[in-house]
């Protein structure tokens, strides 16, 4: 294995062991009566040195639904956060330009006051990417998924699917709904192709190329479904919040949690 492929794997497995470790009946039994520990943490622009001002960090405990709030960075784009229960985190990023949804959940393990220490990358949407999440995230609110396309062309050979996008857009890392008369499975996205390039999104008007682990047939409808089904903290965002560093508190990284595969509910009012 090379150094790349295990740097990959123990993140992976740190990740799993978080995941399996906050999610325990034993954990959450016993998460009221754990200590409190603290955040300090640094918010970067895109290229993860300079520091942004003003903004707010928020966290959402994804077991008890808790929502934690941290102070404004400063001019060093430090902010500070007292008092927050050990868990696996959803977060979001409020700027005066907008607010920026995480691109991952984040495991932090404090306690006896401890402090996690993490830094965080801010990276925007051009202006077509960012509506089009935005429409797919109020279509998953209001339906628990939002239809983006359609199976324009099937190979049951090699498995690889022309999908029309006839509507927000599809990403690498979003898990899809594929389902028609005979066929209905869920899947993540690992890899998008437009043409012979490798994308990392597909807009309306585009057709990309996946490979899916089921068979299909030419019409099916594609969903795109909230991992987990938990929903991102902004409808509207401006672009995606990504954690660049840690300490030993922090578990962070692209977190694939496998849902049952189920039909996805429409939420009520």
């Amino acid at each position: 294995m090379n150094k790349g492929g295990y740097r990959r794997f123990v993140l992976f497995s740190g990740l799993a062991f978080a995941l399996f470790l906050f999610s325990s009946p034993q954990f959450l039994t016993a998460q009221d009566n754990l200590p409190k520990g603290n955040v300090i943490g640094f918010l970067y622009a895109k290229d993860g040195t300079t520091p942004l001002e003003g903004a707010v960090v928020k966290f959402k405990n994804l077991t008890s639904g808790s929502m934690f709030i941290s102070s404004k960075t400063d001019g060093y784009g430090i902010f500070k956060l007292e008092g927050i229960e050990s868990g696996m985190y959803t977060y979001g990023v409020v700027t005066e330009q907008g607010d920026f949804n995480a691109d991952s959940f984040v495991g932090l393990k404090v306690g006896g006051n401890e402090t996690a220490k993490l830094s965080i990358a801010l990276d925007p949407y051009d202006k077509d990417a960012a509506e089009a999440i935005s429409e797919i995230y109020k279509e998953q609110e209001k339906n628990g998924e939002a239809l983006i396309g359609t199976i324009a062309d099937f190979n049951p050979n090699t498995r690889l699917a022309q999908v029309q996008i006839v509507k927000g857009v599809l990403q690498v890392n979003d898990k899809i709904h594929a389902r028609g008369k005979s066929t209905n499975f869920y899947q993540d996205v690992d890899v998008l192709m437009i043409g012979s390039n490798k994308a990392r999104r597909v807009l309306k008007g585009q057709t990309g190329t996946l490979k899916l682990e089921q068979n299909a047939q030419s019409g099916d409808l594609v969903y795109v479904v909230p991992a987990k089904k938990i929903f991102p903290l902004f409808l509207a965002p401006l672009g995606i919040a990504a954690v660049i560093g840690g300490n030993e508190a922090v578990t962070y990284g692209i977190m694939k949690i496998k849902d049952q595969q189920e039909p996805v509910s429409a939420k009520k009012n």
